[in-house]
């Protein structure tokens, strides 16, 4: 009985004394390698973002006279509400027959989207001025 060895004695076991001494080290080693891969997704992100210059497009808008760009939407009484959304110029019409969509994308307008109540001119480079020239 005296050569008699217990396997769930914690003091007989190597890993556990190995464990003990090097966990912590283990633990904040663990901890630091998360922390420098968020650290470098967030930089590589942060840095591929400042690098990308400003999107430039084959129809960036051209000078907008306002006169012309009020006539093709059918003059300022045509036009009940408006907004401006990101890139998007939000228009409700009290007749949207009389909306001429090809000089408005001689204007720089992207596309038109003509739903039932409101229409929408998506400008993909520059909708503030567009939309300052028009209000």
């Amino acid at each position: 009985m005296k050569n008699l060895v217990i396997y769930g004695d914690a003091s007989k076991n190597s890993f556990n004394e190995w464990l003990g001494t090097w966990g912590l080290y283990i633990a904040f080693g663990l901890a630091g390698v998360v922390f420098l891969t968020v650290l470098a997704l967030f930089l590589y992100t942060y840095i591929k973002g400042k690098k990308q210059g400003p999107i430039l497009t084959k129809n960036e808008p051209k000078v907008i006279k306002n006169e012309a760009a009020l006539a093709a939407l059918g003059g300022a009484e045509n036009i009940l509400d408006h907004s401006l959304n990101g890139s998007r110029v939000i228009l409700v019409l009290s007749n949207y027959d009389v909306v001429n969509v090809d000089a408005l994308k001689e204007m720089g307008v992207s596309s038109v989207v003509k739903m039932t109540n409101k229409i929408t001119l998506v400008i993909k480079s520059d909708a503030s001025s567009f939309y300052k020239s028009l209000f």
